[in-house]
């Protein structure tokens, strides 16, 4: 794909990125067509806007076909309680998630991370609701678009920090819940978070004060206020917009 081409792509995600009100559609001649392409077409999106990443954010394709990483927004992290408006154009994808900012780097070393380690670098640790909002009217068309959309980063409404002990508590299976009656079962913390670092550790690495999310703990539910709890952790609340 030529820096032309990219650059193209890269304003009119840029401009839907930017709360425009007219879905994205990238015309044929600067659609990507790899996933490299489409994290290209990412950055150079972030650089028009005059956004800098703070992180990496793991999240469900909306195809359901797995997870693949983006960017990370700090003004698309909202604390809890948070009233979210409804979606612009396209579509929005909830599922319960965690946030872990790092208190020590996740350093661009060869061995793959394990839970422990990955616990011990984690400053804090955070509930959170993952709103995923791809910005094409009828969803991603393919992968590579998908990454240039940041993956579908919409908003993340996190909890307060997880009390002490949540460190060994992740190593386990821990229940969780999203009220008020959604869903409940239980969620693998640990392995969540290794994968993500697993994500950072391929991408060359974070420092320190970087974020982590991880998105998809749960299956997906209503667009609609909520409240997500895992046990020993905590929980984060999307509120209704207030009536006018």
């Amino acid at each position: 794909m030529s820096q032309a081409a990219a650059a193209q792509a890269a304003e009119f995600v840029a401009e839907a990125v930017g709360d425009a009100d007219a879905p994205l559609v990238l015309p044929e001649a600067c659609r990507p067509t790899t996933i490299a392409a489409g994290r290209r077409i990412a950055a150079l999106a972030l650089e028009q806007l005059g956004l800098v990443p703070v992180g990496l954010r793991l999240a469900p394709c909306f195809d359901g076909t797995g997870a693949i990483a983006g960017p990370l927004i700090e003004g698309r992290l909202l604390r809890s309680p948070a009233a979210v408006p409804p979606p612009g154009p396209g579509r929005r994808r909830c599922t319960l998630a965690v946030v872990a900012q790092l208190g020590a780097a996740l350093s661009p070393r060869a061995r793959p991370w394990r839970a422990k380690e990955v616990a011990a670098r984690i400053a804090s640790l955070h509930v959170a609701i993952d709103l995923a909002q791809t910005r094409f009217a009828d969803g991603p068309p393919d992968l590579p678009q998908h990454v240039a959309d940041l993956a579908g980063l919409g908003l993340v409404v996190f909890g307060p920090p997880a009390r002490a002990g949540w460190q060994e508590a992740i190593l386990k299976p821990l229940a969780a819940s999203v009220g008020p009656d959604a869903w409940r079962g239980t969620v693998d913390v640990g392995a969540a978070l290794v994968a993500a670092a697993e994500e950072a550790r391929a991408a060359g690495g974070l420092p320190a004060g970087a974020v982590l999310v991880v998105a998809g703990l749960s299956p997906e539910f209503a667009d609609a206020p909520a409240t997500v709890r895992i046990t020993r952790l905590g929980t984060a609340e999307r509120l209704a917009v207030p009536e006018r």
